[in-house]
C-alpha cells in the first residue's frame, strides 16, 4: 500500500536486535538465534524423546507432543516483544518462517487434515493490542505447512489476570476454566499455536478444553520456551 511505503520512508524498518539493516532480522542476529534446548514433558517438564508427554503423565486431556522452536532470549525475545508491545504485525511472519525451518530441519511434520488453532488472547488485552499475536503466528504458520487455519475452534470464555508474576502452581489455578471449543470438533487433529510456553499452564487449560469437545490428538507448538 501507498501508505506503508511512505511510513517505511520515515521511519525505515531496522533489526530488532542490533538496529542495523531493513529487515527485523538481519542475517547476522538470525545466527544467533539459540534452540529452544530439547524436548521437554509439557505436564511435568522434564525431558522426553520426541516432546511427547510421558506416559505416566498422560491422561485422557492432555496433549500428545510438545515442541518449540527457540529459547526465549537473544534476538528470538526481541522478535517477540516487537510483535506483542510495538504491534509490528509483519513480525509474526518472521516469526513463522524461522519456526517452520526449525520444523523442516527436524524433521517434523503433520497430518495434511490438521487444524491449525491459535491459543485464544483475553478480551482486555486483545481489545489493548488490536490483535491476538498467537492468532498472527498461526495463519502464518498454517499457510507455510499448507494446513487449515481455524481460529474459532477455540475460544476464550474467562478473562483471567496476568500469568507474568505468578508461579507454576498459581498459573495453573488461574488458568482454569479459561477456554472452551467454540465448534464440533470431534475426531479432529489439531496444531494449537502460541507464542511463548514458559510453564505450560496455558496450553495444557486450553488442551482440556479442546480433548472434552472430541478432540482426537492435539500437538502444541511454540515459538519459544522461556
Amino acid at each position: 500500500m501507498f501508505i506503508d511505503r511512505i511510513l517505511e520512508i520515515i521511519y525505515p524498518t531496522r533489526c530488532v536486535s542490533c538496529g542495523k539493516d531493513r529487515s527485523l532480522l538481519c542475517e547476522s542476529c538470525a545466527g544467533e538465534i539459540e534452540p529452544s534446548g530439547g524436548y521437554f514433558c509439557v505436564v511435568c517438564g522434564k525431558a522426553t524423546l520426541g516432546g511427547f508427554t510421558h506416559k505416566t503423565c498422560t491422561t485422557r486431556y492432555t496433549p500428545e507432543r510438545t515442541l518449540s522452536g527457540f529459547a526465549y532470549k537473544g534476538p528470538a525475545r526481541e522478535l517477540v516483544k516487537v510483535l506483542k508491545y510495538r504491534r509490528v504485525r509483519k513480525a509474526a511472519d518472521v516469526l513463522a518462517v524461522l519456526l517452520v525451518k526449525d520444523l523442516q530441519g527436524r524433521g517434523v511434520s503433520f497430518g495434511p487434515k490438521s487444524l491449525v488453532v491459535p491459543i485464544p488472547l483475553s478480551f482486555w488485552r486483545k481489545n489493548t493490542r488490536g490483535f491476538n499475536q498467537a492468532s498472527l503466528l498461526a495463519k502464518a504458520v498454517a499457510g507455510a505447512l499448507k494446513l487449515e487455519f481455524r481460529e474459532g475452534a477455540l475460544k476464550r470464555v474467562k478473562d483471567t489476570p496476568s500469568q507474568v508474576s505468578l508461579n507454576r502452581k498459581e498459573r495453573a489455578r488461574n488458568i482454569q476454566g479459561a477456554f472452551s471449543a467454540g465448534e464440533d470438533l470431534d475426531g479432529k487433529d489439531i496444531l494449537l499455536i502460541d507464542d511463548v510456553l514458559t510453564t505450560g499452564s496455558t496450553v495444557r487449560e486450553a488442551v482440556k478444553a479442546l480433548k472434552k469437545a472430541g478432540v482426537d490428538q492435539v500437538w502444541v507448538l511454540a515459538f519459544a520456551k522461556d
